[in-house]
């Protein structure tokens, strides 16, 4: 397994990092992996959230588009 190193970690991150590690009863390693994953998918949530919002975005206002259509058409996918 991979390992990764971190350099000049500012103090107060580290203090924080660790507060939480303990709150959750993990170790610092540990916690720091779910932190990383939950942050992770965080984003990529938020690129397809703004990828769906762009291709609306372009049929939203196509003349002759019937708004139920869309709805359906999104749900469908």
């Amino acid at each position: 397994m991979p390992t990764l190193q971190v350099r000049n970690l500012p103090q107060k991150l580290y203090d924080k990092l660790v507060a939480v590690a303990k709150t959750e009863r993990r170790s610092l390693s540990q916690q720091t992996i779910i932190m990383l994953e939950e942050a992770l998918a965080l984003e990529e949530s938020r690129q397809r959230r703004a990828e769906a919002l762009e291709r609306l975005a372009g049929r939203i206002y196509a003349p002759g588009m019937d708004p139920v259509e869309l709805v359906r058409s999104d749900r469908d996918r």
